[in-house]
């Protein structure tokens, strides 16, 4: 089974947490924490030299954890979907 790209995991993930009840502000913020994070990750294991692959696979690997940490950052901000 092929790999999913960067842009359907964010798809996916922005959609199912629309559909919990977020708003769409806060859930596009999330999504751009969860890539910027993920690229940052990638960007200082490949600086240790830890990683052989581009940094850009590097990041595709981290995405799928931040992309669910996604809506613990909403929730430290906005609370519960009921809550904003």
């Amino acid at each position: 089974m092929p790999e999913a790209s960067r842009s359907e995991l964010v798809a996916n993930r922005r959609q199912e947490l629309l559909e919990k009840g977020f708003r769409a502000g806060i859930v596009g913020k999330a999504m751009d924490w969860a890539c910027g994070s993920a690229e940052g990750m990638a960007n200082y294991i490949s600086k240790l030299g830890g990683s052989d692959g581009a940094v850009d696979e590097l990041a595709l690997q981290f995405l799928p954890r931040y992309l669910q940490d996604a809506e613990k950052w909403i929730k430290s901000f906005v609370g519960e979907p009921e809550d904003q």
